[in-house]
């Protein structure tokens, strides 16, 4: 089964699933480590959150008796605690960016969506989870969730994109 991916920061293709690995940027890191770990954590959420609906989704509409029935009640509990894991690092991230605020080591107008991730890091991503949606079993959990990720990489890639064009 493909991992749609583990909530820290950077991607690293060794880490389970070829998704991303823990990085520097809660205590002790700078500020913009900082805030880069916490627009990934934010991403990673919003990720795995709209794989939690596709797949909420499809639990919904799976007849009972069917096996994948508890393959998909299995993938639902682990992305929820992932969830969960990410919404704590995620809390962590924003004490020590509030922190630095109210000190004046940073922006106080700074937001998680004025932070961008690399483009071509995104696009990696992107082609990546577009690979395991066709690889994967039409229909399958797999699918689903690779297709969500993809999703989600595709509309973060346009707004990184247009956003570099920008400036």
């Amino acid at each position: 089964m493909v991992a749609v991916s583990t909530i820290s920061g950077r991607c690293d293709s060794s880490a389970p699933g070829g998704r991303v690995a823990p990085h520097s940027g809660i205590e002790g890191g700078n500020d913009i480590e900082t805030q880069d770990a916490l627009r990934a954590t934010s991403d990673e959420l919003l990720r795995d959150l709209d794989a939690l609906t596709q797949l909420e989704e499809e639990k919904r509409n799976t007849p009972q008796g069917d096996t994948r029935l508890v393959e998909i009640a299995a993938r639902v509990e682990e992305l929820a605690g992932r969830v969960l894991d990410g919404s704590r690092r995620q809390m962590t991230l924003t004490q020590s960016v509030n922190r630095n605020a109210a000190t004046g080591e940073s922006a106080v107008n700074a937001t998680i969506a004025t932070a961008h991730r690399n483009p071509g890091e995104i696009l990696g991503e992107w082609r990546a989870a577009e690979r395991e949606a066709q690889a994967a079993e039409p229909d399958s959990v797999a699918s689903l969730e690779a297709r969500a990720r993809a999703d989600r990489l595709r509309d973060e890639y346009r707004e990184a994109f247009d956003a570099a064009k920008r400036s």
